[in-house]
């Protein structure tokens, strides 16, 4: 799938653009706080219904304006189809029409084309709290397996009940026989979604090893694990329910005491560690190496995410059967001139790409076709 032009209305900086896209690669450039960032902004956004920086659609709204409009026009070379996604939010109401059909919830426009950021908030995928690494998990396995995001939607909806009788019961008027029935619902539940997520992390394991050699250059190896409660012994739905059941078992007094369940996928992790030549000791959660989050460099911090990323990038490509839209904001910009180049021509070859940069130059001998765009003030000019 790739994107051949977008129009956008009153989104961030952006009164009114119309503009025709490369299949390959497109290089927007200009100084800092133009309008780089928000034109990528623009692109997840049609993709999946949000941004990748703010989950407030409000703050998308151009200053002085009542609402925005997006419309982005997208090919399939394998069908020789085509798909137009057109989206328009005014504070009060969300709207899409997808090929001229309309849609008011937004999960209606996720899975349709896919894509993978890179920006550098993506540190925060490292040194940030677990919820940033589920919501890693969660964004890019949906797009890569379609009944994943069916079995997250469900597993929260059965927690939300849970959690609903939980407080009933630290409110002292419980029902022992309805927590035990939905327990089970959710012992179901969640038993699936870290079964997902632990065949997910095993897919790109290897790939994330590979990738971050790759990138530092050096002879670290980075390994990521999948924690949780329910993980149990092998990676089969039956096991996992069993030591997921033992583990809420174990918690059920402190659950009713604080009316909130504490065991789950909605608080499991993705532990990321480094281990050097030299061998370093078992540091967390019975995981050899170092914890990159803890003990990292922001050095081997941003080559960690960068690899992570690029694992997904890969995964989606082999189970969709076509690689994904990848958006980069300016995120090599810390890294030295051919290691950029070379980062860049492994990505770049590998899918239609969007990349904003104040430095065209470093980007002009990437292989394929490059259209460069100037960003100024909220304006795009190209310049093939």
């Amino acid at each position: 799938m790739r994107q051949e032009r977008i129009a956008i209305k009153d989104f961030r900086n952006y009164k009114r653009l119309d503009l025709q896209l490369s299949p390959q690669i497109n290089v927007f450039h200009g100084e800092n706080a133009q309008g780089k960032t928000n034109f990528l902004e623009a692109v997840s956004y049609l993709v999946w219904g949000r941004s990748f920086r703010t989950h407030r659609d409000e703050e998308l709204i151009r200053e002085g304006e009542k609402g925005f409009f997006l419309k982005g026009e997208f090919f399939e070379e394998e069908t020789a189809s085509s798909l137009i996604i057109e989206i328009g939010y005014n504070r009060q109401q969300f709207l899409a029409r997808i090929n001229g059909k309309k849609y008011q919830k937004k999960r209606d426009l996720f899975g349709l084309v896919k894509v993978v950021t890179f920006s550098p908030d993506d540190l925060w995928l490292i040194k940030g709290g677990p919820s940033y690494r589920r919501e890693f998990l969660d964004l890019y396995l949906s797009q890569a397996y379609p009944a994943y995001r069916n079995a997250l939607r469900e597993y929260y909806r059965v927690l939300q009940q849970r959690n609903k009788l939980l407080k009933e019961f630290r409110e002292g008027r419980g029902n022992n026989q309805l927590l035990e029935s939905w327990t089970e619902k959710f012992i179901e539940s969640g038993s699936r979604l870290i079964l997902y997520r632990l065949r997910g992390v095993e897919e790109i394991r290897a790939a994330v090893k590979e990738y971050h050699r790759w990138i530092s250059g050096i002879r670290e190896e980075m390994d990521c694990t999948y924690w949780s409660c329910g993980t149990g012994r092998e990676p089969e739905e039956k096991m996992i329910a069993e030591e997921f059941a033992r583990c809420l078992r174990r918690r059920r007094g402190e659950e009713i005491k604080r009316g909130i369940t504490l065991a789950g996928p909605h608080r499991d992790d993705l532990i990321l560690t480094i281990k050097t030549p030299s061998g370093t000791p078992v540091e967390d959660r019975g995981t050899p190496g170092v914890n990159i989050r803890i003990y990292g460099s922001q050095g081997q911090q941003r080559t960690a995410a960068l690899a992570l990323k690029m694992a997904m990038v890969d995964l989606i490509a082999r189970e969709d059967k076509t690689p994904p839209l990848l958006l980069l904001d300016d995120v090599f910009s810390e890294f030295d001139d051919s290691r950029k180049k070379e980062l860049l021509k492994l990505l770049t070859t590998k899918t239609q790409t969007f990349i904003t940069t104040t430095e065209p130059e470093t980007v002009k001998d990437l292989p394929g076709e490059i259209w460069f765009f100037h960003v100024k003030e909220g304006m795009i000019i190209e310049r093939k």
